[in-house]
């Protein structure tokens, strides 16, 4: 499902515009769908899905913030610090030097 294509590939420029455009649906009535059925919005799916994923890449990896950011979609890594510290309470270093 759609869902599913989101948390297998984070990485991807997902737009709700595009998703929605997929189902032949408006934005806002997909995103109301969205809501309804998986009990939070899309949008904040796509960030679950790629911070699950920095996650992984920072317990089992020795690559780079930026490397990192990049491989889980984020056009910048200064985004990508910002989002996962608002979202988890540590940075991604701090997250890293937390496993290890």
């Amino acid at each position: 499902g759609l869902r599913t294509q989101i948390y297998n590939n984070p990485a991807n420029s997902w737009t709700i515009h595009g998703l929605a455009a997929s189902l032949c649906l408006s934005p806002s009535y997909f995103q109301h769908l969205y809501k309804d059925f998986f009990h939070c919005s899309c949008q904040q799916d796509i960030i679950t899905a790629r911070l699950t994923l920095a996650k992984y890449y920072l317990a089992t990896s020795t690559m780079g913030i930026g490397e990192i950011a990049d491989f889980c979609g984020y056009v910048n890594d200064v985004h990508f610090m910002r989002q996962f510290k608002k979202f988890t309470g540590k940075t991604p270093t701090a997250y890293r030097q937390g496993i290890h």
